[in-house]
């Protein structure tokens, strides 16, 4: 992770490199094939948890789709969208039912209005600049809509604590983001130093990286543009008068049930996040 607080935004090179790495990759489609049904099961409860078989969803960034397939199959009608055709083809030939469409997520295809729910897995930490996109799930959404976004946080401090003991017994760490227990304690420092001024602050300030996308095929966040992180965009909602708080997904034992809640709780600085919104109804 960068070094300083506030680094330099993504170069207009490295998104198109991006958004060009991301429609020809066949690779890191392989790479999200590989992820089954268990993998989503939070992210499709939550949303199906919050809308009804009647509402329009709309799934944002979906990639080859599996998540949204999730959500069509318990009786919901939703709509996937991706920046890549290659992403959303299945089979040899275009998804359908459910419906895909490819769309860049700061231009969506849709009219104001469109959708009673807009969701995102995954994503968010994929796109520059943030607020864009953030801007037009609210275009997209009815009033008294909601949204679900679940992704990494980026900026957890407790990412070393988690990895300690991989880093001991294993020398396993996490890179990009730290490669040796030196970086992994500077980015515990550094983490730590920017959670705190985002939970002070009635801001979003959203922290850009640079993307690697000669080591992003395998996944790991290399190819992420943006320091995820849940107070950012908790705020930026609130202050567009969204109702915002930390959903917790099904649970099939107790571990999972004390983890899950332990993450609901922590919020921003836990390592991972799953926020639930509703715009206010004008």
């Amino acid at each position: 992770m960068e070094k300083s607080d506030i680094s330099s935004e993504p170069s207009p090179c490295s998104l198109a490199k991006l958004k060009d790495y991301y429609k020809h990759s066949e690779e890191y489609r392989a790479h999200l094939e590989a992820k089954g049904p268990a993998y989503f099961q939070q992210f499709v409860h939550v949303v199906c948890e919050c809308s009804s078989p009647e509402d329009r969803i709309l799934e944002i960034g979906c990639g080859t789709g599996e998540s949204t397939r999730e959500i069509h199959q318990r009786n919901r009608r939703v709509i996937g969208t991706d920046l890549s055709r290659l992403f959303i083809q299945h089979d040899g030939g275009a998804c359908s039912n459910p419906a895909f469409v490819t769309s860049d997520a700061s231009e969506l295809p849709f009219p104001d209005s469109s959708f009673d729910v807009v969701c995102a897995m995954e994503f968010i930490e994929h796109v520059w600049p943030v607020d864009s996109v953030l801007n037009e799930i609210d275009r997209v959404l009815k009033p008294l809509g909601r949204v679900v976004l679940m992704s990494p946080n980026l900026l957890s401090p407790l990412w070393p604590v988690k990895d300690l003991r991989n880093m001991v017994m294993l020398r396993r760490f996490r890179p990009p983001f730290y490669s040796s227990y030196g970086e992994a304690a500077s980015f515990f420092l550094r983490s730590s130093w920017l959670t705190t001024k985002k939970m002070l602050s009635r801001e979003p300030h959203f922290i850009p990286r640079e993307p690697d996308l000669k080591r992003a095929d395998g996944g790991g966040d290399y190819d992420s543009v943006y320091s995820s992180n849940a107070r950012d965009i908790k705020v930026f909602l609130e202050r567009r008068g969204y109702r915002v708080g930390f959903a917790r997904g099904p649970h099939s034992d107790m571990q999972m049930l004390v983890r899950r809640t332990v993450a609901k709780a922590l919020g921003s600085v836990w390592t991972s996040f799953l926020l639930r919104g509703t715009k206010p109804s004008n």
